[in-house]
Order: structure tokens, then C-alpha cells, then sequence
């Protein structure tokens, strides 16, 4: 099966129809006049196989016919065929199946695509046998009512709770004749469990039998096996994590199977996706598909002793999981389809649901093939339009925009591009050897970009091979020349679109003519304020052409921008099939910008109606794997460009214009915003500055009552004090002006005296002079010593005025003991003269008070300050 693609050199349009029974015959027609070529019994079919899946000859199928009357002679002939649709393969050999039945079955069960219960697949040649067995695979989780429900399988994949404890159950079935020989199952070794694909058996997980044992089914007997899962298990943690939504990962599952016969176990095998959702998740409603796989179990048989079959294990195939549901389109019906020239439809073209044979994965980009066909008509209008064209190039003949939007001949394609362009400066190729000498800092960021440009394409599959090469070289000439751009991802795209229909030097000629002449540059500039200008647009074409679909987006919150952005920034090149994206540049070329639009509504408008039931995720989904998966077929690409080229684009102008309004609104707006954001700060300042003010404010206040406080009180204590100073100096006074007229009466008293007045006499003197000496000394003592000075002689005065009042105090009593003596002395007098001896006495007595009264006014007497007298 390998050679098969290497050493067909040329091959034969044909369609084959299959028997639904042994009875019958393979009949082989030719694809262009339906014809009987060639009839194939199936009783002399020894030997069918396929194409292993995902390589090369998955789209191949091949079986063996003997021609002869007996061994001896017998011819045997080898018919290899190649479906145009790869996926009809599982189909063509489940159609095989029903062919190698000993008993006819219906036209209806043919029809309806039921495997049949007993089927014929075992052929002995050479001692190997063929068995075949079918796997079918359940998960089911706790139901929290003690017992366990099936999980749904959507699509390709099982839908599954995280932290809920499953079941895994498997049923082994042998699909066989009544005269094939039975295989029974004695025992299981268990079932194991691993995340991912192509794991170790190291990796896998044995999960605990719950039940072990054979049943009688539909078709035979079944072997069933049920193995408990724990999600907790730390080695499946990765099957108990919630997936992203649009991820899925693998599950593997291996049982081990110990069969009567086999001296070795089998090991079936199932990979599948699986998707993970939180685990209160509920589902509102689903369909209970199970997963069934068919094994071709080749056995080799060898000899034994006992007489018994015995074989050992050759080989097991596997073709994938199989849909009960998609097995209802018989090979007939397949070639019918293959023969019709009159599909105008992608779902009359392939299988139902055929763009979601792929799963979730996108389109790769550069897939298709382009024919280089072209019939006569064609070329005899081409060939005209490029006559006239060659002789005036500055020019376009009236014909070339209808033959352009019908779609350029593969073979024209370089040579009309580079008109419709108008590259005719032989300058800018020279330029570009020169550019690609140059460095530039993009470099990396173009290496990694170019692994991914393409990757389904022959010339861009190799890494390090010719077209990623020029590819890189074209991409960093761009970015040498246009430093204001430089190199923007998805750049790639467009210049391998160009690099398969010219050389680099071309390529690159018309690639500046699309970037500078038809603005495609402008998108990338100034932040892509462009392309949100043509995003408006596209905005307003929906509401204008497809309000229902418009409200729709709005509905569920999906912006333009979310799948329209890649479109216009790479012209449709990165992710649709390359019939479709050539298409697209034809009319790209011929028209300008506008074209970007028609395209864009007429994908919307084919869509309509899928997209109005879906959800945002769902839609977002659609725009990236599920519309380029559409448009594969060149004749769905054909009407879509028809639709396309139709649409007139007459507002474009006033919509740009509304654009730049709103963009100038916007921009006033964001000014004001801005100035009202500036004076919000500025005033959250200024609040700021007058709370720390107030908080200054308030503090300074509650120092200054402190200060108040403590003054008021200090000046109430010095008020008492001064109040109190004042009563004594008051008092004083008083007492002062009571002494000094007491003092004056004695004065005056005593100044009748001789001796007495010339002490008094004397004392007035000494005061006089005190007075002079002190008045003297005040004015000698500067202003600042005054003040400590009168101090000083208030206590002095107190200490006068003191030592006064006990001087007269002491005056008065011997004022009245003089008085009292001279009375007596004068009544002695008068009574008779005094004797001596008593004159005398009073005589001493005289003296000795006027004496005794000098010396206490003496020592109560200030003394003179001096320097360094104190008080």
C-alpha cells in the first residue's frame, strides 16, 4: 500500500458499485461515459484492505480478484482505486462487508447502512484467517442515585463531569458467519485508562473490574467488561481538570483480551477525544451514542498437538471510529455524486457534516489544489484580451473586468496579476536584489511566521526548503523598504500567495503595488485607524444588508473586529482554500477595496442561516474552522465570488465619512475627557491641600486655645497676686500714713523738748540724706537696674515702715511713761522741791530712754547700697 501512490503513473476515471450480498458482483463504470468496464464476482474476491489512516493512501482501498478455473491456473489481479473524498473510504469497506455476507440480506439494510449480524471476513489463505471485531465504548457517571447514567458523545468526543466518580464499559463483539469459526474470550486482564495518545503502557492506568463476563447480543455473543474509575487517581488528574472550550484532549483506553485459540493476549485499543466541564454541569438534552470501533484481527495459524486451532496474532487494523448515522450513503449514490457535473451545492458535493470531519481543527492554510485547466472558450477570450493588452499596457480592454470576476486561468494568473497592477518598473526588481543583501531586525519574527504560512502546501511544507526561502527573502525585502510598516504578521500570507504564480522579483514588484497603491499598508498604520475604518464599514453594510443577522451579533456581543480584522489584513489569504483566496485576488486586483466588503457580505449571507442558532463561542468558533472547511469545493467558491461581484458598494463613501465624524466627536470627546479628568485631579488636589490646611488649622487653633487658657489662668494668678500686693502696698499706706501723722504728733511733741528736738532734728537730717544719697544713686544706675532697684526699696519702705511702727510703738509707751512722770514730777514739784538724790535719778532715766531710743532708730535704718550690697 505504500508504492501505491509512487508507481500509479496515470489513472483511470472510474465508479464502482458493490453488491449488498455474496451473490453478487463488483461492477466497475467509466467515469465519463458510464459504461460497464469490468464485473468482479465477489466469491472470487480473496483479499480487501485500505489505506491506513491519516497517511498518504488513507484515500486508497485495493482487493484481490482470481481469474481461473483452478488453483493451477488461476491469475490473480491487484485493483488499486483512489477516492476523490478520502473520508468515503470507511464507507466503501463497510459496503465490503455486506458483500462477503454467505446469505443476501435486504436492499433495505443495505440501504440504511445496518451492519449485518453475521458477516463473512475470514479467508484462509496462506494459513492466515481475518476475524472481525467490534468494540463498543460507554462512559457513564454517578448519578447521585446510587447507580450510574451514560455521559453524551457529541460529535467526536464524550462529554464528562470532573470529581464524579465513572464507569468505563466495553462490549466485544465478533462479527462472523455461521461457518466462521467462533472466537471465545475466556478471561480480561482489565481495562486501562491514560490522558493523551500514544502513550507507554507504563503510563496507563488499571482501573477495578465491577463486572466481568460474556451476554448473548444482537449479533453474537458479547463479551462485556466494566472497570471503575476514580477521578481522584493522581495519574488522571488531567481527566479531572476542566478543559478550555475550545480544547479537547485525548483518552486512550486499552482492555487486554485472553481468546481461546491466541496464544498471546489482544489488545484493542480506542483513542478518543473527551472534553471536561465543571462538575455541576447539566445537559439539558443529548443522544446516547456509543462509540463503536471495528479490529481486523489477522491470525496466523500454526500447528498444535491437540488437534485444536491455534493461532498467533499476524496483525490488527483499526479504521477509526465509525458513525452508524453516516453510513447510510452507499458506494452508488458516492459514484453518482463523483459522475454529476451539476452540483452547485457543498452539501450535495460531499457527505452530510463533511466540514466537521476534521473536528475542531482549522483549515490549514494553503490548502486546495488549483487546476491548471482551462477550456478553449476561455482561452480564446484570454488570449484576444492579452493581445490588446500587450499592445497598449497602460490600458485595459473592455473585456478583461468580466473575464476577471468569472476567475483568471490558473496558468494566466501571474502574467495578468502583474497587469492588473500595472508592474512595469524594471527598477524596483533590481531594487529588491539589492534589499535582500540588507539586515533587518524583523528577521526572527519572519522565521517564525514562515513555519506557519502554508504548511499544507507542497512548496512551504519543507523546512529550510525553496519556498520558505524566497518566502523569507520576499518578506524581508518588504521590510528593508518600508521602514514605517516594516514586517506585520500575516504579511506572509500574501506573499506566498504571490510567490506560487511568479518569481520573487515579480512577486515582490506586485506586492508593493498592493501595499502602496491599494492601501493595503494604511491598515497597519497609526494603530490601524484604518482598518477600523473599514471595520465600520463592514459594520454598516450588515445593518444595511443583513439587519437580522446585524442585530444578531449584537445580541450575543460579537464585534467585527472578532473575525473580520484577519480577513481584510491578509486579503482572505491565511485561512481559506487557495481556489477561493486566488479568486479573491483576481477581483482584489481589479477592483480595489471594495472587494474586501462583497466577499465579506457574501460569506455572511451564505452563513445566515447557521449562524442565527449559534451562540457567541459557537459563532466565534464558525468563523475560524467551520467556514473555511465550506468554501473547499471550487464551485461553492465560484458562487460565492458570483454572489460576491454582485453587491454594489455605494455607500462606502458616505459610511467613511460618518466614520470620521464620530472619530472627531470621539476625539473631541476624549479631549474634554481629558480636560475634565486633568480639573478632577486638580480639584482632588485642592481638596487635598484644603483638608491638610483645615487639619494645620485645627491644630493651630487648639494650640493657640491652650495658650489662651494657660495665659487667662496665669493672669488670674497674676491678678491675685498683683490684687494682693496692691491690698498690702494699700494697707501699708494706710499704716504708713497713720505712723507719720502719729510720727508728727510725737515730733511736734517732742520738739518742745531741747534735747529731744535736736534729736529729732538730727533724724530728719540723716533721713534727708538718705533721701539725697538714694535719689543720688538712682540716677547714676542705669534704666535697666531702676526697676530691680525699686524693688529693693519697696522692701526697704516695708522694712522702714515696720521698724517705724515698733520705734513709735516703743515712743508711745515711753511718751507715756514721760508723760506720766513729768505729771508726777509736777505734782511733787508742786508739793515741795525734789530731793537730790531723785533729781538725779530722773536725770539717768532721761538719758538712758533718749539714748536706748537713738540706738533702735539707728539699727532699724537702711544701709547705703553699693556694687555688692544686697537686699
Amino acid at each position: 500500500m505504500v508504492d501505491l501512490n509512487e508507481q500509479i503513473v496515470e489513472g483511470i476515471k472510474v465508479s464502482v458499485s458493490i453488491p449488498s450480498c455474496s451473490d453478487g458482483s463488483v461492477v466497475m463504470y467509466d467515469g465519463a461515459t458510464n459504461t460497464v468496464m469490468k464485473k468482479y464476482e465477489v466469491c472470487r474476491i480473496t483479499f480487501y484492505a485500505h489505506g491506513k489512516p491519516e497517511s498518504n493512501e488513507a484515500a486508497c482501498f485495493a482487493f484481490t480478484w482470481t481469474h481461473g478455473d483452478s488453483i493451477e491456473s488461476s491469475i490473480f489481479q491487484c485493483h488499486v482505486f483512489r477516492c476523490d473524498i478520502p473520508e468515503a473510504v470507511g464507507q466503501v469497506s463497510a459496503c465490503f462487508m455486506k458483500a462477503f455476507q454467505r446469505v443476501p440480506k435486504s436492499l433495505t439494510a443495505s440501504v440504511n447502512g445496518e451492519l449485518p449480524p453475521e458477516t463473512d471476513l475470514s479467508n484462509n489463505v496462506g494459513g492466515t484467517q481475518m476475524f472481525l471485531l467490534e468494540l463498543t465504548m460507554e462512559i457513564k457517571e454517578d448519578d447521585g442515585k446510587g447507580g450510574f447514567s451514560s455521559v453524551p458523545r457529541d460529535r467526536d468526543f464524550f462529554k464528562l463531569r470532573c470529581n464524579v466518580e465513572k464507569q468505563i464499559c466495553l462490549t466485544v463483539t465478533q462479527l462472523a458467519s455461521e461457518s466462521q469459526q467462533k472466537l471465545e474470550v475466556k478471561r480480561c486482564f482489565g481495562v486501562l485508562i491514560a490522558p493523551g495518545r500514544h502513550v507507554k503502557h507504563s503510563d496507563m492506568q488499571l482501573l477495578d473490574m465491577v463486572l466481568l463476563g460474556s451476554d448473548k447480543g444482537d449479533n453474537g455473543n458479547c463479551f462485556v467488561i466494566s472497570g471503575q474509575w476514580n477521578p481522584k487517581e493522581p495519574a488522571l488528574n488531567r481527566l479531572n481538570m476542566e478543559t478550555p472550550r475550545e480544547e479537547k484532549i485525548f483518552l486512550t483506553v486499552a482492555v487486554d483480551l485472553v481468546v481461546r485459540g491466541i496464544r498471546e493476549p489482544i489488545r484493542l485499543l480506542v483513542e478518543t477525544h473527551v472534553k471536561v466541564f465543571p462538575q455541576n454541569e447539566r445537559w439539558w438534552y443529548f443522544s446516547k451514542r456509543s462509540l463503536i470501533q471495528p479490529y481486523f484481527l489477522h491470525l496466523k495459524e500454526v500447528p498444535s498437538s491437540d488437534n485444536e486451532p491455534n493461532f498467533e496474532v499476524s496483525n490488527i487494523e483499526t479504521s477509526g471510529p465509525i458513525d452508524r448515522n453516516r453510513l447510510n450513503l452507499t458506494l452508488n449514490n458516492l459514484a453518482s455524486y463523483i459522475r454529476s457535473p451539476s452540483i452547485t451545492s457543498i452539501d450535495t458535493l460531499t457527505p452530510r457534516d463533511e466540514y466537521n470531519s476534521d473536528g475542531d481543527e482549522p483549515l490549514l492554510s494553503g490548502t486546495g489544489e488549483v487546476s491548471k485547466d482551462c477550456t478553449e472558450v476561455e482561452l480564446e477570450s484570454w488570449s484576444d484580451v492579452l493581445g490588446k493588452w500587450s499592445i497598449n499596457r497602460s490600458t485595459r480592454p473592455k473585456q478583461v473586468p468580466a473575464l476577471v470576476k468569472q476567475g483568471i486561468p490558473e496558468a494566466l494568473r501571474g502574467e495578468v496579476w502583474q497587469r492588473l497592477a500595472k508592474c512595469d518598473d524594471s527598477s524596483v526588481m533590481d531594487n529588491y536584489r539589492i534589499l535582500i543583501t540588507k539586515e533587518s531586525n524583523c528577521e526572527a519574527v519572519i522565521l517564525r511566521d514562515i513555519n506557519r504560512t502554508f504548511p499544507a502546501h507542497e512548496m512551504f511544507k519543507e523546512t529550510g526548503g525553496g519556498g520558505q526561502d524566497a518566502l523569507f527573502r520576499l518578506s524581508k525585502a518588504y521590510a528593508v523598504h518600508d521602514t514605517e510598516v516594516g514586517y506585520c504578521q500575516g504579511l506572509s500570507f500574501l506573499a506566498a500567495t504571490l510567490l506560487l504564480h511568479m518569481p520573487e522579483e515579480q512577486a515582490f514588484c506586485v506586492l508593493l503595488k498592493i501595499m502602496y497603491d491599494y492601501g493595503l499598508r494604511e491598515l497597519y498604520k497609526d494603530g490601524f485607524e484604518c482598518l477600523y475604518l473599514r471595520l465600520y464599514q463592514l459594520n454598516r453594510l450588515m445593518e444595511e444588508h443583513l439587519p437580522q443577522l446585524y442585530q444578531h451579533f449584537r445580541d450575543k456581543g460579537v464585534e467585527t473586529h472578532m473575525f473580520a480584522s484577519q480577513w481584510f489584513l491578509t486579503l482572505y489569504t491565511a485561512r481559506f482554500p487557495l481556489y477561493f483566496v486566488f479568486h479573491i485576488i483576481d477581483v482584489f486586483l481589479l477592483q480595489g477595496t471594495e472587494t474586501l466588503f462583497q466577499v465579506a457580505l457574501a460569506l455572511l449571507t451564505m452563513c445566515k442561516k447557521d449562524l442565527m442558532q449559534l451562540d457567541f463561542e459557537s459563532i466565534l468558533k464558525y468563523f475560524r474552522v467551520t467556514l473555511p472547511k465550506k468554501c473547499r469545493h471550487e464551485e461553492v467558491a465560484r458562487n460565492l465570488m458570483k454572489l460576491a461581484v454582485t453587491i454594489k458598494m455605494k455607500k462606502l463613501k458616505k459610511y467613511e465619512q460618518e466614520f470620521l465624524a464620530f472619530k472627531e466627536a470621539q476625539e473631541s470627546a476624549d479631549q474634554y475627557s481629558n480636560e475634565l479628568e486633568r480639573l478632577k485631579c486638580e480639584l482632588m488636589r485642592s481638596e487635598e491641600e484644603k483638608k491638610r490646611l483645615e487639619d494645620q488649622l485645627s491644630q493651630v487653633k487648639d494650640m493657640l486655645k491652650r495658650e489662651v487658657q494657660k495665659a487667662e489662668s496665669d493672669n488670674q494668678k497674676n491678678s491675685a497676686i498683683i490684687n494682693g500686693y496692691k491690698e498690702v502696698c494699700q494697707r501699708l499706706d494706710t499704716e504708713q500714713q497713720v505712723a507719720k501723722t502719729s510720727l508728727n504728733q510725737l515730733m511736734s511733741v517732742i520738739s518742745g523738748c531741747e534735747r529731744c528736738g535736736e534729736l529729732a532734728q538730727k533724724m530728719a537730717t540723716n533721713s534727708n540724706a538718705v533721701s539725697n544719697k538714694t535719689k543720688k544713686a538712682g540716677e547714676d544706675n542705669s534704666e535697666a537696674q531702676l526697676l530691680h532697684r525699686i524693688t529693693e526699696l519697696e522692701l526697704e519702705l516695708a522694712r522702714a515702715k515696720l521698724g517705724q511702727v515698733e520705734a513709735e510703738c516703743k515712743n508711745q509707751d515711753l511718751t507715756h511713761k514721760l508723760c506720766s512722770t513729768a505729771a508726777e514730777l509736777h505734782v511733787a514739784r508742786s508739793q515741795a522741791a525734789w530731793p537730790p538724790w531723785i533729781s538725779k535719778t530722773l536725770s539717768s532715766i532721761k538719758e538712758a530712754a533718749v539714748h536706748k531710743t537713738m540706738v533702735q532708730r539707728r539699727e532699724s535704718a537702711p544701709l547705703e547700697p553699693t556694687e555688692n550690697t544686697t537686699v
